[in-house]
């Protein structure tokens, strides 16, 4: 066998070997890369405990830390993003949401006996309380 097919047999295998150890490492420690979907989970009205506020039957939960604060969000099926627990969109980073407020229609309205029990409410009282859902949501935040 000339100096150069040995050569060229020793360099493939070289080579081989560095792609089975990097294949190795990344299979090792893919646990250790980033998931950027630990801190949202769905959710849906029949299997979730406590009160279910929304006119949806599921959606996606998710907490953020953005300056120092939890940011509990939603996103519906048709891929709306809500804020539940702030007052504006504070990431400019992250996809445009809304502040859920009583005129969004995938907020429920609360039972009441009468319509005229309904019209004393203040629009945020005429609505479903949603601090289950927030509370549900903290437990997803995560250290970014």
């Amino acid at each position: 066998m000339s100096t150069l097919k040995r050569n060229i047999i020793i360099t493939i295998m070289i080579i081989t070997v560095l792609i089975a150890t990097a294949i190795t490492l990344i299979i090792v420690n893919v646990s250790a890369i980033s998931d950027p979907y630990k801190n949202e989970l769905g959710f849906d009205q029949s299997t979730f405990v406590g009160q279910w506020p929304f006119t949806a039957e599921s959606m996606v939960i998710r907490c953020d830390e953005i300056n120092d604060k939890s940011i509990v969000s939603i996103i519906t099926l048709s891929g709306e993003r809500y804020i539940l627990n702030a007052d504006s969109n504070t990431d400019i980073d992250k996809p445009p949401m809304k502040t859920l407020s009583a005129k969004d229609t995938i907020w429920r309205d609360t039972e009441t006996d009468t319509e005229t029990d309904k019209n004393y409410l203040s629009p945020a009282d005429a609505k479903v309380s949603k601090d289950d859902i927030i509370d549900a949501g903290l437990k997803l935040c995560t250290k970014a």
